[in-house]
């Protein structure tokens, strides 16, 4: 699932520590591999999904990530894209921001 976020009347670029925080409602989050999509298509991993014997099974990502995207104009179409590695659970991206 994607969900995007248009950002207009900034000058330049980015900021090196772009706040995304992110509300995303799930059965299983160590299922979840999150990404923040630039403009020019350039994928910034916020989360990883869960690996090994004990996964994280708890519900929902709440959190704020950091990321330096000082390389891309802060204008245009940002998106947070999620993707879920396994079936039997379900959810939603509540809402996400960028804090510039």
């Amino acid at each position: 699932m994607e969900s995007p976020i248009t950002v207009s009347g900034r000058i330049g670029n980015a900021p090196s520590a772009l706040k995304v925080p992110v509300d995303i409602k799930h059965t299983y989050r160590g299922d979840l591999q999150v990404d923040l999509i630039a403009p020019d298509g350039t994928a910034y991993r916020l989360k990883s999904t869960a690996t090994g014997l004990f996964g994280d099974s708890a519900d929902n990502v709440i959190a704020t990530y950091t990321v330096n995207a000082s390389s891309e104009t802060a204008n245009g179409t940002w998106k947070l894209r999620v993707r879920d590695a396994a079936s039997g659970d379900t959810g939603f991206i509540d809402s996400w921001s960028l804090q510039f």
